[in-house]
């Protein structure tokens, strides 16, 4: 495909409204992601975005270099969350040099995130249009909803990060580089972040709004298009569990992660998933598969994970069809207690719903 001709969508339907795809989603980067890595900043947010993008002529490959030097070179300042801070905005609104304290204040907010190497999404999201400005690519910030726990299923939250939009051609297609740069490694028991580990993501590079509200949500309805996804639909999402599971799965079946069942009834499960499915379990409140790892004493001080034996034994797997790349089988609902089921694909969990047993 000529990258440099207007580039059309390619939408395909779908009865849950996941996904679409775009040209993009095959075009090979790797001169560009190689090139940046070369880059240094110099103290000159103006020369670093001249530095990486002054040889690439086209928007598309100017956007890769700004959004991939970002991703390499900024990690996600989980401690700032931890202490609970917030970014602290002049407020000065009504006062006639407003705009120039907000310009000043922003340009020292970026010099202190390319000094440090750290942000969180409000600074991902504007470093990374900053420098489109100054390369005349089109970008905003779109601060929105993100959804990334199982509980939130069925939930409304509030707004909770902020990513971008860039408009290439005549299409404006959706990123977030602080999700695309890495993951955060949280204790178990207080939830509190531990540590960012740098890892690239490239599900969040230029996304269709279909792809991107799988767990995205704007807060202004300028940024949803067509078809349009409402915000009750988008809070009543399934929970996706993994990269892994958002790349591959492109077509589901219940759409919505709030099933609204009675007990007796048998619910049908279809999915489309690109990578082969060997083993399929599912997880939920009235019963959950044992873990095959355990963690045993090998010294006084030192622990190991091994392979739970007894576990392996004890699990239950649920026979499906498949055909092609699709899967499908059901789940008798037997038990007015249940309110969620998790779908396991070869013991890593994949996508959970919420359960709503109603009366007869």
């Amino acid at each position: 495909m000529n990258r440099y001709l207007a580039l059309l969508f390619i939408f395909f339907s779908l009865h849950t409204g996941i996904a679409a795809q775009t040209p993009y989603d095959s075009m090979d980067f790797s001169e560009v992601d190689s090139f940046v890595l070369s880059v240094k900043y110099e103290n000159d947010i103006s020369k670093l975005a001249f530095d990486l993008t002054d040889r690439f002529p086209d928007d598309i490959d100017k956007t890769r270099a700004i959004f991939k030097w970002i991703t390499n070179n900024i990690a996600f300042d989980f401690r700032f969350i931890n202490k609970g801070k917030e970014i602290e905005k002049p407020d000065c609104y009504g006062d006639d040099a407003c705009p120039s304290i907000l310009i000043k204040w922003e340009n020292d907010y970026l010099k202190r995130i390319l000094k440090s190497k750290k942000a969180i999404s409000d600074g991902y999201a504007r470093l990374f249009k900053k420098l489109c400005d100054i390369c005349y690519v089109q970008a905003e910030m779109i601060p929105g909803y993100a959804r990334t726990r199982p509980y939130q299923i069925g939930n409304s939250i509030g707004i909770n990060h902020t990513w971008n939009a860039v408009l290439i051609d005549t299409t404006w297609l959706y990123l977030d580089p602080t999700w695309a740069a890495g993951n955060v490694i949280e204790n178990e028991e207080t939830g509190a972040m531990m540590k960012f580990v740098r890892q690239y993501h490239n599900y969040y590079w230029l996304s269709s709004f279909e792809r991107f509200s799988r767990n995205h949500y704007p807060q202004t309805g300028k940024w949803v298009v067509k078809p349009p996804i409402s915000k009750e639909q988008f809070f009543n999402n399934p929970h996706y569990f993994s990269i892994e599971v958002l790349e591959n799965l492109t077509e589901q079946y219940p759409g919505t992660g709030v099933l609204k069942v009675k007990n007796g009834d048998s619910i049908n499960f279809k999915f489309k998933y690109t990578k082969d499915i060997k083993l399929l379990q599912i997880n939920s409140n009235i019963f959950r598969n044992p873990s095959l790892w355990t963690t045993i004493n090998t010294s006084k001080r030192k622990t190991k994970i091994v392979r739970d034996t007894w576990a392996k034994k004890k699990q239950v797997y649920i026979p499906f069809k498949k055909q092609g790349d699709f899967y499908q089988f059901n789940y008798v609902v037997k038990d007015h207690s249940l309110y969620y089921l998790e779908i396991v694909f070869d013991y890593k969990p994949a996508v959970r719903y919420r359960v709503r047993v109603e009366n007869k």
